[in-house]
């Protein structure tokens, strides 16, 4: 018999509940491992159809043939239901786990230029019941080594039995005065690894996987900063991750020195902090010789005065949020505010001036009046002389236009529109 109009509404939510399940099993069966897994829902479904269809075996007074076949129904929604099930049956995909697999490019570049990755193929997976092997690491001095043996932590006075140099020049640091009164603080494995396979190998440096941080060692660079930003990631540290020391590569070790006291305080790798730059900032070194110079060499100032080598927020390692506010910190006069203010002063300190040397008076970049005349190139020409023709005029000779325009930073009298006395 038919069923009524108000079965027929449960049947129909029925199925598009069913509908909606099956979206759902099919959604979450796309990311699954094995994609053949989903058979089992479609059969599900096709099957919830079939019990539900009332045209299964219709009945002798219904006025239809008895002939249909088994799966054709009688109602629409369920033939269309039965349909869709057969059709996403047939539509599975496959699984990709037996495609040819290709290599990505490594950078977009390579992608766009159509090249295949440069690096070397991926490892073919292990066959199931194969032992893994063992990676092998570079040794110390090139070449492969076997992998390391397992290692335990022996403590610091194994290690001072053949480092007692190193220890007792250690002891005389910072770190290791803190690891005096605080036992167990700075111990030599915390920073270079248990060291018992070292010891049963014999030592050596890099001998048994110990971690040496020199130029030797086989670590990445990121690996060994890792150890010291262990304890040294906050403070000035903060923004060392994406800075352009962490960028190129510059490691911990290549700047101090843990080991024994070279300079006075940080740790530095050599007696004055400006040395510490200069290896590999040359041209800040030769900038330094010019007759105006940042008092650098005199000592009154260092490097870190304005520039933070652990990273900053601004360019080029600033300490100020400005080149005009790191400036200010020593040259407070120049601030402000002013009832005249001249532009390119407001705008930034180093349109007129050099940060670390010139051979002009007050590291200008040019001497005056040709630094004047860039901007004011028709007002008291000096190639005219001021329009008077002698070549010993006050523009000329001396601080040429600052000797009347000496206020030149910005001016509060109600008349240095000029920037006059």
């Amino acid at each position: 018999m038919f069923h009524s109009a108000g079965a027929w509404r449960s049947q129909f939510r029925l199925c598009s509940f069913a509908v909606a399940s099956f979206l759902a099993l099919s959604f979450a069966g796309a990311h699954a491992a094995s994609l053949n897994s989903g058979n089992d829902a479609f059969s599900a479904l096709r099957d919830y159809a079939e019990l539900i269809d009332p045209g299964h075996q219709p009945a002798a007074d219904s006025g239809q043939s008895s002939n249909l076949p088994r799966h054709e129904s009688t109602d629409p929604t369920v033939a269309a239901l039965r349909a869709f099930a057969e059709q996403i049956g047939a539509d599975q995909p496959g699984s990709i786990k037996d495609r040819l697999k290709v290599a990505e490019p490594k950078t977009l570049m390579d992608w766009l230029n159509g090249k295949d990755s440069s690096g070397p193929a991926p490892a073919a997976p292990a066959r199931p019941g194969t032992p893994a092997t063992p990676p092998r690491t570079p040794a110390a001095k090139g070449g492969s080594a076997p992998a390391p043996v397992d290692a335990h932590f022996m403590g610091s006075q194994t290690c001072a039995t053949c480092h007692a140099t190193q220890v007792a020049e250690f002891q005389k640091t910072m770190m290791g005065k803190i690891g005096t009164t605080q036992k167990g603080k700075f111990e030599c494995e915390n920073c270079h690894g248990p060291g018992s396979a070292h010891v049963k190998l014999g030592g050596g440096r890099g001998v048994g996987g110990i971690l040496s941080f020199g130029a030797d060692d086989p670590r990445p660079v990121d690996e060994r900063n890792g150890i010291c930003l262990a304890c040294h990631q906050k403070g000035e540290r903060n923004y060392w991750a994406g800075s352009v020391h962490e960028q190129r590569g510059v490691a911990c070790t290549s700047c101090h020195t843990v080991m024994k006291n070279v300079s006075r305080k940080h740790g530095l790798s050599t007696t004055v902090e400006a040395e510490t730059c200069f290896q590999c900032h040359k041209m800040q070194r030769a900038q330094m010789q010019y007759s105006s110079h940042m008092p650098i060499r005199e000592g009154k100032l260092t490097c870190s005065n304005c520039h933070n080598p652990h990273g900053s927020t601004t360019d080029k390692l600033i300490r100020q949020a400005s080149v005009n506010d790191n400036c200010y910190t020593c040259h407070a006069e120049k601030r402000g505010p002013y009832l005249w203010e001249h532009a390119p002063v407001r705008e930034n300190c180093m349109n007129c001036h050099t940060a670390h040397g010139s051979n002009y008076e007050s590291l200008l970049v040019v001497a005056r009046p040709r630094l004047c005349n860039e901007c004011h190139s028709t007002v008291h020409s000096s190639t005219q002389s001021g329009g008077l023709g002698l070549p010993n005029t006050a523009y000329m000779l001396g601080r040429s236009c600052g000797n009347c325009h000496s206020n030149i930073h910005g001016s509060n009298h109600p008349n240095g529109v000029y920037f006059l006395r």
